[in-house]
């Protein structure tokens, strides 16, 4: 399966990403490397194989919360294409009862 540039401008747009020409190509090709991936997957006898939730044991999986910078508000808003006050501004998607 090929992976045309219509298809990732198409995706681009509804998620509301500008992407360059050459971005389009990237991820266009990027995509179809992924799919080949998937396709060799599906290959795969796993009849044999016990399925498991998780590839590897998961042993002391908690740790302590970290702080770490992120982000200011101004910054993340500065990328949105429509903002209200604070908050990025979608299309409804929900119709009122």
């Amino acid at each position: 399966m090929s992976i045309k540039d219509d298809v990732v401008r198409y995706v681009a747009r509804l998620a509301r990403i500008k992407l360059s020409e050459k971005e389009v190509k990237l991820f266009a090709q990027q995509l179809d490397q992924i799919l080949a991936y998937v396709d060799k997957l599906k290959k795969l006898d796993v009849k044999d194989v016990t399925p498991t939730s998780h590839v590897m044991v998961l042993t002391n999986v908690f740790r302590e919360d970290e702080m770490k910078l992120s982000l200011s508000k101004e910054e993340v808003l500065k990328n949105a294409p429509q903002k209200k006050g604070d908050f990025f501004k979608v299309p409804r998607i929900i119709e009122e009862a």
